[in-house]
């Protein structure tokens, strides 16, 4: 039972969240797609990604995030190298313009949650805060995400 009632309230954080992160006016100011914006998100919290992790985290096929990575490559906000250690392996990495431009999107998120929870009193807010900063922390060694090895590219 309890099983079921984390899936429950992960999944309507996870709709609240993504309405305010891909929400429309926010992504045509930064005039990426929502799978462009997830690309850098995750290249930015990795520091360097697989293309094939890429796939894997985002759910959709090789040929849809070679897509995406070459118009984010195309717009200077990714770069693809070839890993040194083994050279069948693409990493994804930020430019510093890619990097830019997500901490922009960044703060537009941080600005709109500040204004939505603004009316929760100060007790609430820092209630909401922790149990993030908690929840985040569990589920990142709960192996919830892409496998770590995956994300470094150890082989």
């Amino acid at each position: 039972m309890q099983e079921n009632e984390n899936a429950t309230a992960l999944f309507e954080l996870m709709t609240m969240l993504n309405q305010i992160m891909f929400d429309p006016k926010m992504i045509q100011n930064v005039k990426l797609s929502k799978n462009e914006l997830l690309i850098l998100s995750l290249v930015r919290n990795t520091d360097k990604i697989m293309m094939s992790a890429l796939a894997t985290a985002i759910g959709t096929s090789p040929a849809q995030i070679t897509r995406s990575v070459t118009s984010l490559e195309n717009k200077k906000l990714v770069q693809r190298r070839i890993n040194p250690k083994n050279r069948r392996v693409i990493n994804v990495t930020l430019t510093v313009q890619g990097a830019a431009l997500f901490a922009q999107h960044e703060q537009a998120v941080q600005l709109k949650l500040q204004q939505r929870l603004a009316h929760i009193s100060t007790m609430d807010y820092k209630e909401l805060n922790h149990a993030l900063q908690q929840a985040v922390s569990i589920l990142k060694h709960s192996n919830l995400t892409t496998n770590t090895a995956d994300r470094n590219n150890v082989k």
